[in-house]
């Protein structure tokens, strides 16, 4: 099946629950941001959020001829910009864990690959996850209800626990999807702590070109530090409650809270602009 260009419409501002969201910090009078602009990609940044972005270029790797199976990593080659964060790691006295969120990351990643002669068969799970965020976008639903079919890449070794704060974001050359989420293999999810919670972005520009993915780390002073820190919290099994009550909580903090606050990175990922 060949990959078929996707479009979305996007618009200047994001209106949710009677609130208008400004797309700069030029508009909500923040100063001192920067720019960064890179192989056709550009955006702005708060230096007290991230001191330095670094370039990442990710070499092609396709699902043909592969004698192992699919990859769910396989995509064209593209850039990746690795935010640097100048807080102090929460709870990692241990080293890293089987997924470590304090990576944060913008990946612009092409949906269009002129050397090879079907993408999809090339590429399975980047244009699936491209066809299901295409069908998202179009018909906005307010909110995602299993977690475990949510467009998310890079894919990785966990999936979703909790989905909070799920909300639409248009950027400069498309529109996407934003939620705060924590990832898990476990058979009894991590409560939500300062360790594992992660800001997600999924995104189309509006000539469906190019996927636009982002995780962030943010963290939040009501929060345990780790994940070491919260083994006094009841993990009711099979129902999940105490995941539930979390994911409700964190609904309720202001943007203002979060570190970094929430409505400086949705004015970065707002910023976001690819050449079309």
């Amino acid at each position: 099946m060949m990959m078929r260009r996707i479009l979305i419409v996007a618009v200047p501002t994001l209106i949710l629950g009677g609130c208008v969201f400004p797309h700069t910090w030029a508009q909500d009078k923040t100063p001192d941001v920067k720019k960064v602009k890179k192989a056709g990609v550009s955006f702005l940044y708060n230096p007290g959020d991230f001191p330095e972005v670094k370039i990442e270029k990710v070499q092609k790797e396709t699902a043909l001829g592969s004698d192992e199976g699919i990859d769910e990593g396989i995509s064209p080659a593209h850039v990746c910009f690795n935010l640097e964060d100048k807080r102090p790691l929460p709870a990692l006295e241990q080293g890293p864990r089987y997924f470590n969120p304090t990576y944060s990351f913008i990946c612009v990643v092409p949906l269009e690959d002129s050397s090879v002669q079907d993408f999809g068969e090339a590429y399975p799970n980047l244009d699936s996850f491209a066809a299901e965020l295409h069908k998202i976008l179009r018909e906005r639903p307010r909110s995602l209800k299993n977690e475990q079919d949510i467009p998310d890449f890079p894919p990785n070794n966990a999936s979703p626990s909790i989905i909070s704060r799920f909300q639409y974001l248009d950027f400069r050359s498309g529109s996407g999807m934003l939620f705060l989420t924590q990832y898990s293999n476990e058979m009894q999810p991590n409560p939500v702590n300062n360790e594992e919670l992660t800001l997600d972005f999924q995104g189309l520009t509006t000539d469906g070109k190019h996927y636009v993915a982002a995780r962030i780390a943010i963290t939040h002073p009501s929060l345990p530090r780790g994940i070491d820190f919260t083994d006094d919290i009841v993990r009711d099994v099979p129902h999940f409650h105490y995941l539930k009550k979390e994911e409700k909580a964190l609904e309720g903090l202001s943007e203002e809270s979060f570190r970094p606050s929430l409505k400086s990175l949705k004015a970065l990922l707002s910023s976001i602009d690819v050449e079309q």
